[in-house]
């Protein structure tokens, strides 16, 4: 998109190298990456003909279609009690996907196509608390997606015959990774995701299940209380953060 097109400053736009930028209201914008070292991390402000023209194309930033909603609920619903650990595997498997095309298109790998990553997922609104929030849950998505765990194999092995199935609904794991590829990867717009994905999930609980909401939606072993406290942490801290049930006494 160009700034000469109808929607002429949007309100949040991600640029062709997926970071994110903040209008100022006068046509000025401030970006930020979340994968440079901490100091570079606020870009320097500039107008959106500059923008465009050294990172251009932008997208704006745009809310989730209703048909997305409608396509996550149907995915919670066959997943069950495997929701949240089927959201952080599809969270895993678009990261890599990400990856694995930068690495395609520029021959690098390491910490460059692990920063682009992230910028990716988290271009509307990087920064934010749910942002990062987000991006913690990778690992455990990647927990899951490895499987099973095997010291003489490797992760492109074990992703192979992973996911975890006993976690894990791979019908219901596709079709969240699906929206969120739509979110991320269009030409056209972006969506954000970790807010969004964050306050979908939480209100399927709530008008689903009421106050029994985070029990239905995830398994024994992401209960307060249980073994698996990070990733416990991890999880109801974004994903369960809007709901109206949420109890923060869990996050300790």
């Amino acid at each position: 998109m160009t700034a000469t097109q109808e929607t002429k400053y949007p309100y949040r736009i991600a640029d062709q190298l997926n970071q994110g930028w903040l209008t100022q209201g006068d046509g000025t914008y401030h970006g930020f990456d979340p994968s440079a070292i901490s100091e570079k991390k606020l870009l320097d402000a500039r107008p959106l003909s500059e923008i465009e023209r050294d990172f251009g194309p932008w997208r704006p930033v745009v809310p989730m279609p209703d048909s997305d909603q409608d396509a996550l609920y149907t995915a919670f619903a066959l997943a069950g009690r495997k929701t949240v650990t089927s959201v952080a595997s599809a969270l895993d498997q678009v990261f890599h996907e990400v990856r694995r095309r930068f690495v395609a298109e520029h021959g690098e790998e390491g910490f460059e196509d692990y920063g682009y990553a992230v910028r990716t997922l988290t271009a509307g609104r990087p920064g934010s608390w749910e942002a990062a929030s987000l991006i913690d849950l990778v690992p455990f998505g990647n927990e899951l997606n490895l499987h099973p765990r095997k010291a003489d194999s490797s992760a492109s092995e074990m992703r192979e015959t992973g996911p975890n199935l006993k976690r894990v609904h791979l019908e219901a794991r596709d079709a969240i990774a699906a929206v969120l590829r739509q979110w991320t990867s269009s030409g056209d717009f972006y969506v954000e995701v970790a807010e969004t994905l964050a306050s979908v999930v939480s209100r399927y609980a709530d008008e689903k299940y009421g106050a029994d909401g985070w029990k239905a939606i995830a398994d024994q072993w992401l209960q307060p209380g249980g073994l698996a406290k990070e990733n416990f942490h991890y999880c109801y801290k974004l994903l369960y953060s809007t709901s109206e049930y949420m109890d923060t006494r869990h996050l300790g």
